[in-house]
């Protein structure tokens, strides 16, 4: 009996945690609501990622692709020096590996930044469900297409590093405000970001006190916390169409509580 109870909980866990992913792909594409549980019920549970450990782990090759469900990770390659060079941050909803059902071996590692769970979806299944919801195939597609367009965003080294750091914290608050986290918080440490900037830790430190000194980032929290949003943003000069989401409100709710018992445990 117990067990049993255990067993629900878990699968109310993970229907609650598909949110995001519902979110992103209304955001994304103009989907049905059968459809979205045609796809969620395609997803399998995985166990939680302990921070700091890998989600993916450079090399692997893989017949199935990863979706963050809760937490905050980082895709990563550590660089000639020993260091880690961030190559874009995930937050739930975010396809950690999108792009391995179509290219299997990664090259990329992707890293917990926080303790997250995860849920899979084996490739043939993505195969079977986008042939037949071509408005998904859509979906999954521009978001691969958005990733690289952040890829190409964070390449403009030519910024100085004032405004590179704000439009990296422009961007994060916008992605965070399109998976259904509201609020002007980042929750990075300024290790995190300096190492997606290029940055020394000692540089980033001094950037963010700039920031800070300029109002707009809150002086008094240990915490990067945005206090002037319309001034970050001209700072930055950011321009967020390259982010290509198209925010239509959504139902999420009516698509997952619409699963029951469709959720998988992964064998």
């Amino acid at each position: 009996m117990c067990h049993g109870l255990a067993l629900s909980n878990s699968r109310l866990s993970v229907v609650r945690d598909m949110h995001a992913l519902v979110r992103k792909i209304r955001n994304l594409a103009a989907v049905r609501d059968e459809e979205l549980q045609a796809f969620v019920a395609m997803f399998r549970v995985k166990r939680s990622i302990r921070r700091g450990a890998d989600i993916i782990a450079m090399g692997d090759s893989s017949t199935f692709s990863t979706v963050l469900l809760e937490g905050l990770a980082c895709r990563y390659k550590i660089s000639g020096n020993g260091r880690r060079q961030i190559l874009t941050f995930q937050y739930p909803g975010d396809f950690c590996d999108g792009h391995s059902y179509i290219l299997p071996t990664r090259d990329t590692a992707v890293s917990a930044l926080t303790d997250c769970s995860v849920g899979i979806i084996l490739h043939r299944d993505i195969e079977r469900i986008t042939a037949t919801f071509p408005s998904l195939a859509l979906a999954l597609w521009r978001d691969t297409m958005i990733e690289a367009s952040i890829f190409r965003e964070w390449n403009v080294s030519q910024r100085p590093a004032l405004e590179r750091i704000a439009h990296m914290l422009c961007e994060q608050i916008v992605r965070l405000e399109a998976s259904g986290v509201a609020g002007r918080a980042i929750p990075l440490t300024q290790v995190d970001l300096a190492d997606a900037a290029g940055l020394s830790t000692v540089h980033m430190n001094r950037t963010i006190q700039d920031l800070r000194e300029l109002g707009v980032l809150m002086k008094n929290s240990r915490a990067i916390m945005i206090s002037h949003w319309d001034k970050l943003v001209e700072i930055a000069k950011f321009d967020g169409r390259y982010l290509g989401m198209l925010l239509v409100p959504s139902d999420e709710l009516a698509v997952v509580s619409a699963l029951g018992e469709s959720i998988r445990p992964l064998m």
